[in-house]
């Protein structure tokens, strides 16, 4: 064969280069989220030496096999070797044990060959690449099982006739194999432009274009890290961009390395406007390596005492942590950071980096706005307030004694229970309850709402330290989960229009009864009361000038209702 004139060989079957058959499937079993594939082979995708303009990502379910991926670049191809000392490109992704770590020249985002490893994870691979001078296909089916069975995965390696193109094509089969239900465009959106070379952090020449499909869905994704490339060109009230980035820096002594990171990104007040949620992925301190966005980061481990507990907290953080020196801390399956002295230098750069931010200016400044916005906002509702309270339209409720005496005002017509309790006060304070005794002694907002002493009538029985419970109207007892026997009695406004229990007035037009298990329920309205008046202003001054004073046994009222 030479390699201009090309042909279909018979398929020769390659053994996969590496140590041990255990090892290889334990560093496989690393795997922490069922997406780190697509992380994998799109880094591979992507790499500067691979020269891709366009990648394909796609997903669907397969009537067979099950999950579905597909990553496809139109860069330079793998070339294929079949040689143990000079592997190219194809050789090195089949040969499981090959990686940068093994002394290979890498690409720019290679780690231990972790991306090829997962395609193993599945039932069937299926690769064609093409350097536009040889083009080879390669099958391999049952690869996981193989290797569950303790042998060895037997890549069946082709050339092609043609190769017109450059690029490659991945397609894995049955991978994960423990995910039941579909992914979703969202799920398979988020975790690349979050977790993988899609939301690059860092400013890149002649990015690729990214295209997902999922299922039937087809989409084209802006590249880089979605939060950021949004961002406006200044920081709104309530919102803190880390512009310029805080950079910090230590050397490791003991083997003269350098540790430095770049603290970027915004924390906010407002993390719905800008879409920040923990199932997007774009939530805390998020560890970036080579512009590739990898794990999040435990805040608090960091020594963050602000940020990452209440002000604002980890959930309205969107930060990235950019340090290329963590890369050979991190492990295989690129979900964490191994123990090492490294690592701990890292996390004191990191510790200065969090505090430096925490200690500036702008962000005891960012701290008084929740206080600042409440007061704008009750400042707001005072007016509001005021203006209602103005309103030609507004309702009072007045107590008139008698036909021959003005009426006095006592508040406006009740909208809660706060003001239902407020009329109760004024009426016990005028001697104007149409009880024969009713006296206020505690009140509070959990339990019993009142404890009086309290008498309906004179020939009643005085009830010393009776327990009633207060509303604004009259709906549903049950619901407030008091027990019956130890609060039979409420006062309230006004009953509403369709009670949820049965409710029977009786001779007395501002008493109420509710027969509930074994218990009768007694209900006071204040609104039916005699001699209260609801009207505004303008209605009382009319009734003033013609001396239409009027009460609740009037007709007059009845219009005012």
């Amino acid at each position: 064969m030479t390699l201009g004139d090309f042909f279909v060989s018979k398929k020769q079957s390659v053994d996969p280069i590496f140590q041990e058959v255990a090892v290889m499937k334990q560093l496989i079993l690393e795997r922490s989220h069922p997406l780190e594939l697509l992380r994998e082979l799109i880094s591979n995708a992507g790499a500067q030496e691979v020269g891709a303009r366009h990648i394909f990502v796609t997903y669907y379910v397969h009537p067979e096999y099950g999950h579905a991926f597909e990553v496809n670049d139109d860069g330079c191809g793998m070339n294929f070797t079949n040689s143990r000392e000079i592997p190219g490109r194809l050789d090195r992704f089949l040969g499981l044990g090959f990686s940068a770590v093994a002394g290979l020249e890498a690409d720019e985002f290679s780690w231990k060959g972790i991306g090829s490893k997962l395609t193993y994870h599945s039932r069937r691979i299926e690769i064609e690449t093409s350097t536009g001078k040889s083009a080879y296909s390669v099958i391999v089916n049952e690869p996981w099982q193989t290797i569950e069975d303790g042998k060895i995965p037997r890549p069946q390696v082709g050339e092609m006739s043609s190769s017109d193109w450059t690029g490659t094509r991945i397609k894995v089969f049955g991978h994960p194999p423990y995910k039941q239900t579909p992914f979703t465009f969202e799920e398979i959106y988020d975790y690349l432009v979050h977790r993988t070379f899609v939301g690059y952090t860092r400013n890149r020449k002649n990015p690729p274009r990214i295209t997902l499909k999922v299922q039937t869905r087809s989409e084209n994704i802006p590249f880089g890290f979605p939060e950021f490339n949004s961002l406006p060109d200044k920081p709104p009230e309530g919102t803190v961009f880390i512009t310029p980035p805080i950079v910090a820096s230590k050397n490791l002594s003991s083997k003269n390395q350098n540790v430095t990171v770049t603290l970027k990104g915004f924390y906010t007040w407002d993390e719905a406007k800008y879409g920040l949620a923990e199932v997007h992925l774009n939530t805390g301190l998020i560890l970036s390596v080579k512009g590739i966005p990898y794990l999040r980061l435990d805040m608090r481990e960091l020594g963050s005492g602000q940020l990452a507990v209440a002000n604002p907290g980890i959930n309205k953080c969107c930060l990235v942590l950019e340090c290329d020196s963590v890369q050979s801390e991190m492990n295989i399956s690129r979900s964490g950071l191994v123990s090492s002295e490294k690592t701990e230098l890292f996390k004191k750069v990191a510790a200065e980096a969090i505090q430096q931010a925490e200690i500036s200016q702008r962000h005891r400044d960012f701290r008084l706005i929740p206080k600042q916005r409440k007061d704008r906002k009750n400042a707001g509702q005072l007016k509001e307030r005021k203006i209602g309270l103005e309103s030609k339209d507004q309702k009072w409720v007045y107590w008139q004694s008698n036909s021959d005496t003005a009426p006095i005002r006592l508040i406006r017509e009740p909208e809660n229970e706060t003001d239902t309790l407020a009329v109760l006060w004024k009426l016990e304070a005028l001697n104007a309850l149409p009880f024969a005794n009713f006296e206020s002694l505690a009140y509070s907002g959990t339990g019993a709402d009142l404890v009086v002493h309290f008498q309906e009538d004179e020939s009643s029985n005085p009830e010393r330290f009776a327990t009633f419970e207060a509303e604004y109207k009259f709906f549903n007892y049950k619901a407030h989960g008091h027990l019956i026997s130890q609060f039979p009695t409420v006062i309230c406004w006004e009953v509403n229009q369709k009670p949820k229990v049965p409710v029977k007035q009786t001779p007395k037009p501002y008493k109420y009864v509710v027969q509930l298990d074994e218990t009768t329920l007694r209900i006071f309205a204040l609104s039916k009361i005699p001699n209260l008046i609801v009207a505004s202003d303008e209605e009382m001054e009319r009734k003033k000038n013609t001396k239409q004073w009027a009460s609740n046994n009037s007709s007059v009222t009845k219009l005012s209702w």
